[in-house]
């Protein structure tokens, strides 16, 4: 199937599941800007994510060894709570900007598509003579 984007296996860390998009073969130049932006959106998102769960990452194993050092060599579910409650709070801030920039970039993805469809919907009409 060449007409459609295909969809990999989700990254190890990102767990974002990678997009291969499809180009047309007459794409147009509101395809084109459509597909960059998605394909920009979708870079811009694994890139995020990656840097986050990479830094949990690091903190959890730092909290693991922390607790280690005290003795204590298998953590609760409680102690590991703490640990997640912590590591949000710290990166509350982070999160409400990527929520919102994720908003303004997904509001322009709508609105190239909303172009696309238009003129798609303006090209059958003149095929038609409508």
């Amino acid at each position: 199937m060449n007409n459609v984007d295909s969809v990999g296996p989700p990254d190890p860390v990102s767990n974002l599941r990678p997009i291969k998009y499809h180009i047309p073969k007459h794409e147009s130049l509101v395809e084109r800007q459509l597909r960059l932006k998605r394909i920009e959106v979708a870079k811009w998102n694994h890139e995020f994510w990656t840097n986050h769960n990479l830094r949990f990452i690091k903190e959890r194993e730092a909290y693991k060894k922390c607790l280690s050092d005290k003795g204590i060599s298998t953590a609760t579910a409680d102690q590991m709570s703490e640990f997640y409650k912590d590591f949000l709070d710290r990166n509350w801030k982070t999160h409400m900007t990527y929520n919102f920039e994720w908003y303004k970039k997904n509001i322009t993805i709508v609105r190239l598509m909303m172009n696309k469809n238009m003129f798609k919907a303006i090209q059958w009409i003149k095929i038609f003579k409508f």
